[in-house]
């Protein structure tokens, strides 16, 4: 792909969005863009991290992989951010197995492009330091919640999250694979999905959970929601003109 379309691709992401003209051009140099399958591996952990990926759509996890092969959701990525920030911090293998968890597609750079690219970029640079603080927030809580936090406030925090990155009331997820991103028996996620299903606050049919009251549904999430979604607020407050829908805590109806 040419630079002229990709950067169209740009405005997709809330990172390259907010990048001036001519820093998008030395990037598009760099960039292709790629489908994301669902349950697509993109990091195996503590494996070298060889690509960096700026999603446009869809939702990707990081998820911590335990020695008894359990394994928990730590964070998630989508539009408003990126997948393989332990470059960008001097790392060079990957912390979690990063996978995609909705398919979408991304923009994706070559380690040592980004490298260079984030050497030469100050704005781009300025960008990834205020994305790493607000991603680490997001970690921080999901260890608290994942320890302190009931089955239901947890599930709904995670609805949330995954419409916000997904723009849409309907959630292409089965009970299984959220049953992986919480860490709990798949007969845990149909004991909550059911009530919530009989109070109207969704619906869950064939691998589809759609949302039908988003107000209710913020009012039984724990508290982890708004304050990870305060954090990304108070480092992006900026609106890019013609830059796409806001960052996470707010989707299109």
């Amino acid at each position: 792909m040419s630079a002229t379309p990709l950067l169209r691709q740009f405005a997709e992401n809330q990172l390259l969005s907010r990048l001036q003209e001519e820093d998008r051009l030395q990037l598009a140099l760099s960039l292709e863009l790629i489908d994301l399958k669902v349950e697509q591996v993109l990091y195996r952990y503590q494996a070298p991290i060889e690509w960096v990926y700026f999603p446009t759509n869809g939702v990707i996890s990081a998820m911590t992989i335990l020695s008894d092969g359990r394994a928990i959701e730590v964070a998630t990525v989508g539009y408003e951010g990126m997948a393989g920030l332990t470059a960008f911090v001097g790392g060079d293998r990957s912390p979690n197995e990063v996978m995609v968890q909705v398919q979408g597609t991304a923009l994706r750079m070559a380690v040592t492009a980004f490298k260079r690219d984030t050497a030469r970029i100050p704005a781009l640079r300025d960008l990834l330091i205020r994305y790493h603080t607000a991603y680490s927030t997001q970690v921080s809580y999901a260890v608290a919640c994942n320890g302190l936090h009931k089955i239901e406030p947890r599930c709904c925090r995670w609805l949330l999250m995954t419409q916000d990155r997904l723009r849409s009331t309907k959630l292409p997820l089965t009970h299984e694979f959220l049953s992986i991103m919480l860490g709990v028996r798949r007969s845990s996620v149909t004991d909550v999905l059911g009530p919530l299903q009989e109070r109207g606050v969704i619906t869950n049919h064939r691998g589809v959970i759609e949302i039908l009251d988003r107000d209710r549904l913020k009012a039984l999430a724990c508290e982890c929601y708004e304050a990870v979604n305060a954090e990304f607020a108070r480092l992006f407050p900026e609106r890019v003109p013609g830059s796409g829908p806001n960052p996470p805590g707010r989707q299109d109806q």
